[in-house]
């Protein structure tokens, strides 16, 4: 750890912080045209249903300069729904990378985790940090998710009981808040918008969860990214030379093994299920 470096637990519950974050995201996003606000922060971080944030950052005087993140979140393992966490966010400022700060930070959240018992921590990550969340960490590396592009909206999970994300319709609520687009439906099937030519699925849900979002669905392609699915019409992977980053699955559980074990085969995970949509 560099001389003057402070590790701290972050609560984000004043605009201070929450500022300080921003403009940290802001600056290492800075190329990619990416623009982060407060409200967004405040809507992902402390109005989750489920609990506030877990965060530790580094800080060089008053200066923040690295910033780990995971919030609460609930899955079905078998009939069972288990509280862990999901990875949310990892970002380093570019004169602070190669010191061992990200995984310092995420080792201090897998402890405070353990400690108030979380059972796992699932995340999406890049080609940047998979290899520390795998290599350093002990996270098990899932599956890179499908991305594809076709027509239709008959999409369903690939095999019953498989092991997903649980939503009810107050944390169901609490994410459509979070979501940067319109959303509507198709059946079971509800739909965002990529640009002006492609809309994104975002996932399948019951009846219950969608009662409260219009249903209306443009005749466009529509750009698919999970695992576990099964296609009732035409998806086509898309080329790697237009693909992002691979978005890599990865799992880290918190209970010595009493938890059923996580393979491709056996999850479904939706777009809706993380934090890019």
């Amino acid at each position: 750890m560099e001389q003057g470096i402070s590790i701290r637990q972050s609560l984000f519950d004043t605009n201070e912080e929450l500022l300080q974050l921003v403009e940290l995201q802001n600056e290492v996003y800075r190329e990619r045209g990416l623009l982060f606000t407060v409200d967004s922060f405040k809507k992902w971080y402390l109005d989750n249903p489920l609990g506030h944030v877990l965060s530790f950052n580094a800080f060089d005087g008053d200066k923040m300069v690295a910033h780990y993140a995971c919030i609460p979140t609930k899955m079905i393992f078998e009939g069972t729904i288990v509280t862990g966490l999901h990875s949310m966010a990892t970002v380093t400022h570019p004169d602070y990378r190669g010191k061992g700060l990200f995984t310092t930070l995420a080792k201090q959240t897998i402890k405070l985790a353990r400690e108030l018992d979380y059972k796992y921590i699932i995340g999406v990550t890049n080609a940047n940090s998979f290899h520390g969340f795998v290599n350093c960490l002990g996270f098990s590396s899932i599956t890179k998710l499908d991305v594809k592009i076709g027509f239709g909206t008959e999409i369903s999970q690939k095999e019953d009981g498989m092991t997903r994300k649980y939503w009810d319709n107050d944390l169901f609520s609490w994410r459509l808040g979070c979501g940067e687009h319109e959303y509507t439906r198709k059946g079971k099937s509800l739909i965002g918008r990529y640009n002006m030519f492609v809309q994104t699925f975002i996932g399948t849900f019951d009846d219950e969860l969608l009662r409260n979002t219009s249903e209306k669905s443009a005749f466009l392609p529509k750009l698919y990214v999970g695992t576990g699915a099964k296609f009732g019409s035409c998806y086509f992977d898309v080329p790697k030379f237009i693909k992002h980053s691979p978005f890599n699955l990865i799992f880290l559980d918190l209970t010595d093994g009493e938890l059923p074990k996580i393979t491709k085969d056996n999850i479904f995970f939706q777009l809706f299920d993380f934090d890019v949509a």
